[in-house]
């Protein structure tokens, strides 16, 4: 199978992930959500929780807030 082959399969996906603002590499942050839902049902504080992230998945807490934000939307 070509890429273009395999793309023209999930292009329904693919639109409907853009149209909710999601992006194609999301999916790796998808842990780190959960993980920082975890944290705050057992009432951790936001600043904690994002500088615990930022250092587990060594990536920056403005990045973390951009996923958090992303994940948190509604989808309809």
């Amino acid at each position: 199978m070509k890429a273009v082959e395999f793309l023209k399969i999930i292009e329904g996906l693919l639109k409907t992930m853009s149209t909710f603002g999601l992006k194609r590499d999301d999916y790796l942050h998808i842990n780190l959500y959960e993980e920082y839902a975890i944290m705050r049902s057992e009432g951790e504080k936001v600043d904690y929780i994002l500088r615990f992230l930022s250092d587990k998945y060594k990536i920056s807490e403005s990045t973390i807030k951009r996923v958090i934000k992303r994940f948190s939307k509604e989808v309809r």
